[in-house]
């Protein structure tokens, strides 16, 4: 099976799918991650200013958390930092478009519509319109992911309420060893990017559902043959 993780910057495709990710490689799926903004922009007062020093250093991050849950194919964009919205849609989703009609995924991953974040919910927007069910599309299922410290706080309109749950209870130790390949975006505890919250975070899904640590997500969509 051919899966695609769509996410918004370096550490959201771990912190929502990164168990979904190591059970998916570890069952011999292809997982290609597609990462499209740079991640650090937004601390800085223009895109411009981004020092490629410290880029590259988060690329090289990204790779290491690849790495841990098995993939090999990672591939890494350059869009804006938390200004996804002064991106025009369609050049994020011609993006998506070519890398989906390249890998065929039968299941997409991707962030939630509701999150708080806008490159999120921009994420969200272009993937399900790059997704869209047209005659020969090989997509199955597109699942919506959570973030830790950006999709709880969102739209109250449109909240995230989990309906499908992934059983991450044998590769909790791959998700949070791919965590801590993100050293400058990991904070201490109480964060919710710590580790011992990440894997709290787990396990509390976990116990709503009978199982050790899960993943929540909420189904946007599925095709069935």
């Amino acid at each position: 099976m051919n899966v695609l993780v769509i996410a918004a910057h370096p550490d959201d495709e771990v912190l929502g799918t990164g168990g979904a990710i190591a059970r998916h490689t570890q069952n011999n799926d292809t997982v290609t991650i597609v990462i499209l903004g740079s991640g650090l922009s937004s601390r800085l007062e223009a895109h411009e200013a981004l020092e490629q020093q410290d880029l590259a250093q988060l690329h090289k991050e990204a790779k290491l958390a690849a790495s841990a849950l098995g993939v090999t194919d990672l591939r890494l964009f350059d869009f804006p930092d938390n200004r996804f919205d002064r991106v025009d849609l369609l050049d994020i989703v011609k993006i998506i478009e070519a890398v989906a009609d390249e890998v065929q995924p039968a299941i997409v991953y991707t962030h939630h519509p509701g999150d708080l974040n806008i490159d999120h919910q921009r994420t969200a927007m272009a993937t399900l319109t790059a997704c869209r069910p047209l005659p020969g599309s090989s997509v199955q299922r597109i699942l919506a992911m959570e973030v830790a410290s950006a999709t709880g706080w969102g739209d109250p309109a449109l909240p995230f309420i989990p309906n499908v749950f992934l059983d991450i209870s044998s590769v909790m130790k791959n998700k949070l060893e791919a965590m801590a390949a993100y050293q400058g975006e990991l904070r201490q505890f109480p964060h919710a990017r710590s580790l011992p919250s990440l894997e709290a975070r787990a396990k509390a899904w976990g116990s709503q559902v009978g199982i050790e640590a899960a993943e929540p997500f909420v189904l946007l969509r599925e095709v069935l043959s």
